[in-house]
Parts: structure tokens; C-alpha cells; sequence
């Protein structure tokens, strides 16, 4: 078991966060986007305020859905200025690229290396006492970025690429409700969503991690309570609070766990799919889940009785009450459960499929599937798309 890094939660966190650096918070490059920097920006100077003699520069050019682009943009910015530590602020996207920039930063990278032999080998190493800092504050509650070791980037060819790495998680990590207030109501219900199916899919595969299982149960109990409550009443710092401790321990639990296939189901389609990634997901969680839970009931029920939601007895029933526990979750976030207007072919299929069966992820789902299980899948989550509804 590899625990991230220290999390300083609650009011005020920020500020303890740069007391916990100390002397190795020196000329950090902020790595952002435009919106959130406007947004929290001034909450966040004037906690470098706070800190004699500091200096710092913006790289605000992150976009959602990042690319190689955007990481390439930030590493020549640290570069020109001189940035010695990055301090990553917003969300999954935010987050991801400065991992990725982190890692060419104190690998001595470009971009183009980190899938190559020597930045593999870079970042599946352990980290160095000369390693420099990285602290990560989220402003939205999805990813657990902030908390896994994951970065999702995409690449020159258009397709996405996982980048795996302890040694780029972030050594500190923020989480100040009040920096989500900011986040409009779409991107918090599908952040929220996002978080509950890490948690979900953590849970319910044959990873056997015991500590994994716990992280994940009780990010799922946090989830699946706070995002409701954030949408009813979006200032409450309580709500916010908890939905941000449920994201990180549901990011905790799929570093230790992984996720299970709708997760793995879901990165090749997105790179067809234009749309925010929990709408991607909300369709292909109500396909992959009832055909898993056909032959793999067992998880889902468990998890449906220790929520207290269904106890029939019956493990079906009790998977399908959780199911559709989700599913209302996602109608309350205006999450579609159809994609509009998807057309697959068989060969469209088969070749996301083959993807798919790339994904770590893939093996540990609790249904054990071959390609042309998966493929089928594909078709059929297409053959729901018409009409676009949310109910």
C-alpha cells in the first residue's frame, strides 16, 4: 500500500498547507485554468501574502479534456521563470497537467518522453529527497486527482493516455470547501458523479486490497449523501466539505484498487463521444452494470446493504436497488443515462473494445469480460442512444 501524501481539510486549509512546506515552497509555478484563477485567484494570493519573500508565476492555459499542448505550455513556463515547486489549482484537468508537467520538470523531460523507456522509467521510480514540491488544491470534487496517481492526457494522435506515477502525486494537498463555491452547478453534479463511480468501481472488483475496499466503501457513503445535498443547497461549506473528502478517499481508494470496466469502458470512448466525461459515463454505467451484476451480483448487493438502501436477501434485487440508486443519482446531476445520436459500427466496436482490454482495469471487473462481450456492449449502449433523455 502506497498512502498519499498529507491532507490539510477544512477552513483555513490552504494556509496550512504552505506552513506544512515550509522552506521548500519556493518560486512555484501555478498551474490553472483561466476561470478558476479568476474565481479563487485572490484567496490564493493572499495566502502567498502570507509567506515572506515569495514569488510566483501563472500558467492559467489549462483546458478541459488537456493535452500534451497544454503540458508542453507549462513546462516551458517554469522553465523561462525559474519555477522551483508546483502548486496545481482546480480540477481533474488542472491537476493532470501538472503531474505530467511536474514529472518533466524533475525528470530533467519533454512531453514526448513520458511515454518513452526513460520516462517510464522515471516515473515508475521512487521519489528522491531532491524531488521538488508539489501541492495540489481542487476547486471541484470529481477527479481525486489530488489523491491518485493517475493523469489523463491526450496525446497528438487524438487518443487519451493514462500516466501512472507515485512519484507525481502531489506531496500536499488542500481541501478548502470554500474554493468550490465558486464551480457553477454542472461541472459540481458531474464532478460528484464522477467521484461516486471511482468509489463504486473500487469497491465492486476482485482487487483484493482490504484497506482499498474500506477507502472506497466509505468515499461511496460520502458520495452518495454529499452530492445530493451540494445540488439542494449549493452553499453549504458542510456539503461541500464532505463531497470534497469523498472524492479524495474515493482517489485514494482506485490508487490502491483501480476501477472496473465502466471506468475502462469509458477513456476510448470519450475520444469519439464530445462531452463532459460523467456523461460519458453515465450511459455506459447503466449498460455494464446490469449485464455485470447478471452473473456478479454479490458486490453490488453488499455495497446496497451496507448503504442501508436494500437488504431483500435477495443479492439481485439488492444489486438492482443500487443500480438504480446510481441512476438517480445521475437524474438528479442531469446526467444522461442514452448518448444522442451515437452510431457505431461492428468494427467501430471491436476496436474500442481492444482498447478497453488495455485498461488495468479491465481484469478486475467483477464479471470477467472477453472482447466480444465488450464489443457487444459498445453496440448496444449505441443502440440506446435515441432519444437524448435524462429520464
Amino acid at each position: 500500500m502506497s498512502w498519499p501524501a498529507t491532507c490539510h481539510w477544512g477552513a483555513e486549509a490552504l494556509a496550512r498547507t504552505f506552513d506544512a512546506a515550509g522552506a521548500r515552497l519556493r518560486m512555484p509555478l501555478v498551474v490553472t485554468d483561466a476561470g478558476t484563477w479568476r474565481a479563487v485567484g485572490p484567496s490564493v494570493q493572499a495566502a502567498f501574502a502570507a509567506v515572506p519573500g515569495l514569488q510566483w508565476h501563472v500558467y492559467d492555459g489549462v483546458v478541459p479534456n488537456p493535452a500534451l499542448a497544454q503540458v508542453r505550455e507549462a513546462v516551458r513556463e517554469a522553465r523561462a521563470t525559474g519555477c522551483e515547486s508546483i502548486l496545481a489549482i482546480g480540477g481533474g484537468s488542472a491537476i493532470d497537467v501538472a503531474k505530467t508537467a511536474y514529472a518533466c520538470l524533475a525528470g530533467g523531460l519533454e512531453a514526448d518522453e513520458l511515454a518513452a523507456p526513460r520516462g517510464q522509467a522515471w516515473l515508475d521510480g521512487a521519489a528522491a529527497p531532491g524531488d521538488p514540491l508539489f501541492i495540489a488544491v481542487p476547486t471541484t470534487s470529481g477527479t481525486g486527482s489530488e489523491s491518485s496517481s493517475a493523469a489523463l492526457i491526450q496525446c497528438d494522435d487524438g487518443r487519451k493516455r493514462l500516466y501512472r506515477s507515485l512519484r507525481a502525486r502531489p506531496s500536499l494537498v488542500a481541501l478548502q470547501p470554500d474554493l468550490t463555491l465558486s464551480l457553477p452547478e454542472r461541472p459540481t453534479a458531474q464532478g460528484g458523479f464522477d467521484a461516486t463511480l471511482h468509489a463504486l468501481g473500487a469497491w465492486l472488483n476482485t482487487d483484493p486490497s482490504p484497506v482499498g475496499k474500506a477507502m472506497a466503501l466509505q468515499a461511496l457513503k460520502l458520495c452518495m449523501h454529499a452530492l445530493p445535498a451540494v445540488l439542494l443547497a449549493p452553499d453549504s461549506l458542510q456539503a461541500r466539505a464532505d463531497m470534497q473528502m469523498g472524492a479524495y478517499m474515493a482517489g485514494v481508494a482506485i490508487g490502491m484498487s483501480k476501477v472496473d470496466a465502466v471506468h475502462a469502458m469509458c477513456t476510448p470512448l470519450e475520444s469519439r463521444v464530445h462531452g463532459a466525461h460523467a456523461e460519458v459515463l453515465g450511459p455506459i454505467f447503466s449498460v455494464v452494470s446490469r449485464y455485470t451484476a447478471q452473473t456478479a451480483a454479490a458486490p453490488y448487493a453488499e455495497a446496497a446493504r451496507m448503504l442501508e438502501i436494500s437488504n431483500t436477501g435477495d443479492a439481485w434485487q439488492d444489486a438492482l436497488v443500487l443500480i438504480e440508486s446510481v441512476e438517480a443519482l445521475a437524474r438528479l446531476a442531469a446526467i444522461p443515462l442514452r448518448f444522442s445520436g451515437l452510431a457505431l459500427s461492428d468494427q467501430d466496436a471491436a476496436l474500442l473494445a481492444s482498447q478497453a482490454m488495455q485498461s488495468a482495469s479491465m481484469p478486475i471487473n467483477p464479471r470477467a469480460l472477453a472482447p466480444e462481450e465488450i464489443k457487444s456492449l459498445y453496440l448496444q449502449i449505441a443502440a440506446q442512444g435515441a432519444p437524448h433523455e435524462c429520464h
